[in-house]
């Protein structure tokens, strides 16, 4: 096995890899993807079990699979752009993708405000405009947004001028209960209709959290990794495991300095404060964790016995975006009125169980599908749109 078809299929085993983390986040919350109302904000978590699940999800999974498919976006292009001849053709072509994948985001979206392929559409065009960046430049313009240096610099203007954030503040519950009971027992149309009017508030989320400039640094670093061959180099990721470990560890003993600080002086921190030193440390263990897990995967990889395991990843990941889509289809038919309309019938525990099931039954299908076929169903759909022409499928 050569060198480059090792490193493109890591890339497809740490996209099917992810895609577990994702289902798992997205069956424990039960595909909401917002914040509920008070009078239905523990909808997951009925007992012992189902608080377990959450504050396991919430510490090793919710937040970090988002970066590592992120990264693996901007990888992509590298790839894509490195097969091409460079020529405006190319550029045109993925600019099209690019639209192709919005509107793909868009009939999602409308059954799931929680997508990602919307933005990525967007922000994927940030690809073309970055792409010519010197190597240096390219790294620190993308460290700079993967550890969300935008949000933290508007965080310090509104410790300074002393204002509450945008989006802290009290909200109205009565818009979360529609929009809670619209899942739960609305007409499918009115579904529909209410998340085409989740948009603004979606990309409104992205922009005050900051996560738009980190999936978009991480689509830069998936540039910047691809051109220089990072995973030719197994020790570069073991560097990244005990970088991730020492950032790990950054961040708990400075939480817990502070914490001490405040209880020991009786501190009263303003929300503006709060938002500034907890998200940065939160985003700071996100990025940590998520460099963990795919140092681990790689290194892992290079041993044979762990590398048939984990190529039980491989499939799902070379229809990643089938799978996306697909387990958003079973989620939201189990879980919204057009449905079974179980949303906040069961907790987080049997939703995880079944996460598994679904995602297990998934590596079945793409090892099946993909013995029989060229492509996914989603990724010939797309590729099709894009060549505006019907691709060859059945093998």
């Amino acid at each position: 096995m050569t060198v480059r078809q090792e490193r493109i299929e890591i890339i497809d085993v740490l996209r099917g890899f992810t895609l577990l983390g994702i289902i798992l986040a997205h069956f424990t919350e039960q595909y909401y993807a917002g914040q509920p109302p008070k009078i239905h904000e523990n909808y997951g978590m009925h007992n012992l079990a189902d608080t377990i699940v959450q504050v396991i999800i919430g510490i090793f999974i919710s937040g970090k699979f988002f970066m590592i498919f992120s990264f693996l976006f901007g990888l992509s292009f590298f790839l894509q752009l490195n097969k091409s001849d460079g020529s405006t053709t190319f550029f045109a072509r993925f600019g099209w993708r690019l639209i192709c994948l919005f509107l793909i985001g868009m009939l999602h979206h409308l059954h799931y405000r929680g997508d990602i392929l919307t933005i990525y559409a967007l922000l994927g065009f940030g690809l073309l405009l970055f792409h010519k960046l010197p190597d240096k430049a390219l790294l620190i313009v993308a460290l700079l947004l993967v550890f969300n240096i935008p949000s933290v610099a508007i965080r310090m203007y509104d410790v300074i001028a002393g204002v509450t954030p945008s989006g802290m503040s009290e909200t109205d519950q009565k818009p979360l209960e529609i929009y809670y009971n619209t899942l739960k027992s609305g007409s499918y149309l009115e579904i529909i209709k209410a998340n085409w009017y989740e948009l603004k508030g979606k990309f409104e989320f992205q922009v005050m959290f900051g996560r738009i400039y980190i999936t978009m640094g991480l689509f830069l670093l998936g540039l910047y990794a691809g051109r220089k061959r990072w995973f030719d180099e197994v020790i570069i990721f073991k560097k990244l495991i005990r970088f991730g470990l020492w950032s790990l560890l950054g961040c708990v003993v400075v939480a817990g300095i502070m914490s001490l600080i405040v209880f020991v002086a009786k501190i009263e921190m303003t929300q503006s404060l709060q938002f500034l030193i907890g998200g940065f440390l939160y985003d700071i263990f996100n990025a940590s964790l998520a460099s963990i897990y795919v140092g681990l995967i790689v290194v892992a990889f290079q041993k044979e016995r762990r590398r048939k395991l984990l190529m039980n990843f491989y499939e799902v990941g070379r229809m990643g975006l089938t799978t996306y889509l697909m387990q958003a289809l079973v989620g939201t038919l189990l879980l919204f009125s057009f449905g079974f309309g179980l949303l906040g019938d069961y907790g987080a525990a049997p939703w995880s169980v079944l996460a598994i099931l679904v995602f297990g039954l998934q590596i079945v299908f793409s090892k099946w599908w993909l013995a029989n076929f060229y492509y996914g169903p989603a990724e010939w759909l797309w590729r099709s749109m894009t060549y505006l022409k019907l691709q060859p499928l059945k093998k």
